[in-house]
């Protein structure tokens, strides 16, 4: 019973972001800077989206973070984005690579937006879609802008993507420039929320820790083989076509998606430049602090949330992204 009554709450939580009608007519509970047609709704008990556009990268907002190396010489960049949590997802990442001597990026997306919580409150309390949109937009915007700065070979650009990120930065690979985006790293795809894209133009390397069972119901619910229902999926986004169009809260609602590990392989039939790179004593956010085996609390669900790795995997993972960028240099 446990179980279907989570499934039931699910369900009923996309399915009101999908009507929008039903929506507007929730408690709304914007934040102070955000505008005014902007705001948090709740569409099931403890669980909102975001009503309203979401707000493309603004250079100027205080959470955007750009690291350049010293020297005069244009560097390659990493633009970190990041998962549920927000941008402390990223930090000790782009330390890792700044430390590298590689221009280095990051932004928090819901403080473009105008809101500003505590990380549980996005990881437990928002919906897949509605963390993915914000992210997918801001992301987009700061790609774009990126490319016209001094300092940044624009050329060489590489996108690093974290769990709901990750997911954001593999639709990113089928919109942007391989002129100038060289291959983009995707850690901890859930392959919900925006669903995945049926093509890419640049490379992409899927990264997942071994005991990443992130959100899992069980310990062995590791997240490449993970499918989940359709309805966590978005209806209608500007993102690019994918496998989202039938597998959403309005289509197929009740069938489960891809899993990353299958889109993978479907990638690789169509002659993709695609792989996974797997690391062991690592769960989910390999660069995020020391492995720990644990479980969390969502609403109406206690799962697991096993995160980090051993310095190990974490050099490993440094190791293998340098050596792809050194590769990728012309």
């Amino acid at each position: 019973m446990q179980k279907a009554h989570r499934v039931t709450l699910l369900r009923g939580a996309i399915l009101a972001i999908s009507l929008w009608t039903l929506a507007a007519c929730a408690t709304a509970v914007g934040e102070g800077g955000a505008a005014a047609e902007r705001s948090l709704v709740e569409v099931s008990p403890g669980m909102h989206t975001l009503r309203g556009p979401a707000a493309d990268f603004d250079p100027a907002n205080a959470s955007v973070d750009l690291r350049l190396p010293p020297g005069r010489r244009a560097s390659p960049l990493i633009i970190f984005v990041h998962g549920g949590g927000g941008a402390r997802d990223s930090l000790a990442a782009m330390a890792a690579f700044h430390a590298a001597g590689i221009a280095v990026l990051g932004f928090d997306a819901y403080r473009m937006n105008g809101f500003d919580r505590d990380w549980r409150f996005w990881v437990r309390n928002m919906t897949y879609e509605a963390r993915q949109r914000m992210i997918y937009v801001a992301a987009l915007g700061a790609y774009r802008w990126a490319v016209t700065q001094p300092g940044i070979d624009a050329g060489r650009i590489y996108l690093y993507g974290l769990s709901n990120g990750a997911d954001v930065v593999a639709n990113l690979a089928a919109v942007v420039d391989p002129k100038h985006v060289r291959v983009a790293f995707a850690e901890g795809l859930a392959g919900a929320g925006l669903g995945l894209p049926n093509d890419l133009r640049v490379p992409l390397r899927a990264i997942f820790g071994r005991q990443d069972n992130y959100a899992g119901q069980t310990a062995d619910d590791v997240r490449w083989l993970r499918r989940v229902p359709c309805f966590l999926n978005i209806e209608s986004f500007d993102r690019p076509p994918g496998n989202a169009a039938a597998c959403n809260a309005a289509i197929n609602p009740r069938s489960t998606t891809q899993s990353p590990a299958d889109w993978v392989a479907a990638q690789k039939a169509k002659g993709a430049d695609v792989d996974i790179w797997f690391y062991e004593n690592a769960a989910h956010g390999i660069f995020t602090g020391p492995l720990r085996l644990q479980m969390m609390q969502w609403p109406g669900r206690l799962a697991h949330a096993s995160v980090g790795a051993d310095d190990a995997a974490r050099a490993a993972l440094r190791a293998d992204v340098l050596s792809l960028i050194s590769q990728s240099a012309r």
